[in-house]
């Protein structure tokens, strides 16, 4: 797990690194990016559930690209969440992050209806290889050593925990 961790963590400096120096790139970062990376991080095995849930940020935040497109009310915010929620359901994505992603263009006035879209989807996609990735390197054999005896070291560590 410690190795998802500072995977997903490099991943998301590298997105918030890339936003902040280059104007262009401002909205591939969101905080919602933090939330499908811990989200990502305990499906690493579930690559199809990854891409469902991917699928779904891109459809919700087109909703909401379209809905303040065309309204930037309160209307049109309860429009989106309960489109968003009803898709949810329907299509049973089971990941709350999706209604979240769903509301950022109300949060950062995208100049036009692409452009938030297309940047989530991006830095999804990003966020996709390197959970790919993860799991590539965590079949390499040293990896898989290095993390049972790191395993086998924090077990010696929680009976102390315990008795704290």
């Amino acid at each position: 797990m410690l190795l998802r961790s500072l995977i997903m963590c490099c991943y998301l400096m590298g997105a918030y690194w890339a936003s902040y120096h280059f104007p262009f790139l401002k909205m591939v970062f969101f905080p919602t990016l933090g939330a499908f990376s811990f989200l990502f991080m305990h499906r690493v095995d579930q690559i199809k559930d990854i891409g469902r849930i991917t699928l779904g940020a891109a459809i919700a935040v087109s909703i909401g690209s379209l809905m303040y497109s065309l309204s930037h009310g309160a209307v049109s915010f309860f429009i989106t969440a309960l489109m968003t929620i009803l898709l949810i359901q329907f299509f049973k994505w089971n990941a709350a992050p999706i209604l979240a992603v769903s509301f950022i263009p109300f949060f950062a006035h995208p100049t036009s209806f692409w452009a938030l879209p297309a940047a989530v989807v991006v830095s999804l996609l990003g966020l996709v290889v390197s959970v790919w990735l993860m799991g590539k390197v965590e079949r390499l054999h040293f990896v898989t050593k290095w993390s049972l005896s790191f395993a086998l070291l924090r077990n010696k560590f929680v009976p102390l925990k315990k008795e704290l």
